[in-house]
């Protein structure tokens, strides 16, 4: 598959393995008609909204890590629909309703898509992120440290 080839989305839980999904609905207590659409691959956008999304500037221009806005990022960028309802009536995906989702919901879905991102190892997303930036040791040119005057 080329990088920019379409990735066919993923199925939670895979409705074609109909034993697979017996056993997961089990597992996760998921209604039967319960299903989420994520997208089929884990993009450079998505690392860079999900890694951006750790970073609020504090009271004095510092950067603050927000670790939980991660997952709820990941959630938000890779699932593009679903089937969940209130009272019979399909809840729009929003942020706010990603917020809203059980644990039930939750860990299942960020298994899946934590197979997605880790499709790139951090060897890979640093070497990724040099690349974007311009950098490579190529084109590097040495620097010489300046001597600080005493």
């Amino acid at each position: 598959m080329g990088a920019f080839d379409d990735a066919a989305n993923i199925l939670l839980p895979d409705p074609s393995d109909t034993e697979g999904s017996a056993a997961f609905r089990r597992k996760w207590g998921w209604d039967a008609h319960e299903q989420v659409i994520l997208k089929g691959a884990y993009t450079a956008g998505d690392l860079e909204a999900v890694s951006n999304a750790v970073l609020v500037s504090g009271k004095r221009g510092e950067s603050i890590m927000q670790a939980g806005a991660t997952r709820i990022k990941l959630l938000d960028r890779l699932i593009l629909d679903w089937t969940f309802a209130r009272n019979g009536v399909k809840v729009p995906k929003t942020l706010d309703a990603i917020r809203r989702l059980p644990a039930n919901y939750t860990t299942p879905i960020l298994e899946a898509c934590d197979k997605l991102a880790s499709a790139m190892n951090e060897e890979e997303q640093e070497d990724f992120l040099d690349f974007v930036n311009g950098h490579s040791s190529d084109d590097s040119v040495p620097m010489k440290l300046l001597q600080k005057r005493s």
